[in-house]
């Protein structure tokens, strides 16, 4: 009898998780099947960089840089290291909380999994999409992979000082 439950279980664990995992991917998880379109005015903002703009990381920062590139006629994709939520909250958020939080359609926000580089995806999508980047990290570690780091204007700097954003270049 006690094998029957046990395999009972397990069936309804299997069960469990194939339809969190469907759920997912319905809702705009990350899966490879998945396929972000990039809007006509899109831009990309490191996140991880972006939060860090006024002193200590704040997702008030990151709301503000994402609202005043709205403003400036923008469609803002937000790209985060792993950590972030850590950074945040002292727990991991994925994509919709992080979406959530700094008020952006989930499906302009993207956490890396654990392992991998926010820096690499951010470069890899903005070269294959053709987008400019809203941060102030140099990505010097990455100018051979990526040649246009050196061209002018790839990059969008800017601070968040005295409760506002200023752009430096945009």
């Amino acid at each position: 009898m006690s094998e029957l439950s046990d395999l009972a279980l397990l069936g309804i664990g299997a069960v469990a998780l194939l339809f969190i995992y469907v759920l997912r991917v319905l809702w705009g998880g990350k899966s490879a099947a998945v396929e972000v379109r990039f809007a006509d005015n899109a831009i990309l903002v490191d996140g991880s960089n972006v939060m860090f703009w006024g002193g200590d990381p704040s997702a008030h920062v990151l709301k503000a840089v994402v609202a005043s590139l709205t403003s400036k006629g923008f469609a803002p994709y937000v790209i985060f290291d792993a950590n972030v939520g850590y950074e945040l909250q002292d727990r991991y958020l994925d994509d919709a909380p992080m979406a959530k939080m700094i008020d952006i359609p989930v499906g302009r926000v993207l956490v890396v999994e654990k392992g991998v580089s926010a820096d690499d995806r951010i470069l890899e999508i903005a070269r294959d999409q053709g987008l400019r980047v809203v941060t102030n990290d140099r990505f010097r570690d990455w100018k051979g992979t990526y040649p246009m780091i050196g061209k002018k204007g790839f990059f969008v700097r800017g601070s968040f000082k005295g409760g506002n954003v200023q752009w430096q270049s945009i």
